[in-house]
């Protein structure tokens, strides 16, 4: 699939001009859900869907337990939500792990160092196909670098890891960055995203209002999600000028707008909510 530039920093967040997003809305927000928890189908989508928000998730296909229940995270993807590409067995880079505790973890005996080309190719390819077969196709599909790890090999190669990305998806999430996106630069195989963990819900909606101030786009990725924090970034987003949806929407908007394209109001779902007053 095609992609928009090359994988980069992310551009930056102050713009001339403002940025034109839906629904008379001041900022994009994407809410971002890694590894196919079981607690993400047990209670964030139904909180999601409470609020009339749509999230995006990343499946970590090799998880027993997110396989036990594809026809549930299928039945998600069929309500609106994202259910994006996160690779088949979440390897990431060994050499912070290394540092810090001497040993990999156990959840990752083949770190991204050990990668060559062909291999983040199958790995990818490998996480599409299962995940087109159990949890439906999807021609706008995105991918979440996992561990935010965007580079194979020893020296480092993004090219190659983003070659075998755009082969199936045309936009990632690259890596945890508090920058708010500039939808006029951002790079579409590097967005950044906002660490969303933790059970403190203020720079989540520090994040968010950083947005509305520059009129940007903020990702906020999460893993568990802490009921009561999770619970009231999404008041705070429901009262407030934004445009929630998932990153494969707001990435879609985006591009059409920056190609100038004059239908780029018709990549909006009718599953978005509408933002508040």
């Amino acid at each position: 699939m095609a992609s928009d530039g090359a994988a980069g920093t992310p551009g930056p967040t102050t713009t001339s001009a403002p940025w034109v997003w839906p629904q008379n809305a001041l900022a994009a927000i994407s809410l971002t859900y890694d590894d196919g928890n079981p607690s993400q189908l047990d209670a964030t989508i139904p909180e999601l869907e409470a609020a009339g928000f749509r999230g995006s998730f990343y499946l970590h296909i090799a998880r027993g337990d997110m396989q036990a229940r594809a026809a549930e995270w299928r039945a998600a993807q069929q309500r609106g939500h994202e259910m994006g590409n996160h690779t088949v067995r979440h390897a990431g880079r060994g050499e912070k792990y290394m540092k810090r505790d001497g040993r990999l973890p156990a959840w990752m005996p083949f770190p991204l160092e050990r990668f060559t080309p062909q291999m983040i190719a199958d790995e990818v390819t490998a996480a599409a196909d299962w995940l087109d077969k159990n949890i439906g196709p999807d021609p706008d599909r995105t991918f979440a670098y996992p561990c935010n790890d965007v580079a194979i090999g020893d020296p480092p190669d993004e090219a190659s890891y983003a070659a075998a990305i755009v082969r199936h998806c045309f936009a990632a999430r690259g890596g945890v960055d508090p920058a708010v996106n500039d939808p006029r630069t951002v790079k579409l195989l590097r967005i950044a995203a906002f660490d969303g963990d933790g059970n403190d819900p203020a720079p989540l909606i520090a994040s968010c209002k950083e947005a509305l101030a520059c009129g940007g786009w903020t990702v906020l990725s999460f893993h568990a999600t802490e009921r009561v924090s999770h619970q009231a970034l999404l008041a705070h987003l429901r009262a407030g000028r934004y445009w929630v949806a998932p990153v494969k929407t707001v990435a879609r908007y985006v591009r059409a707008v920056r190609q100038g394209q004059p239908g780029a109001a018709a990549v909006i779902p009718t599953t978005a909510a509408a933002p508040g007053a």
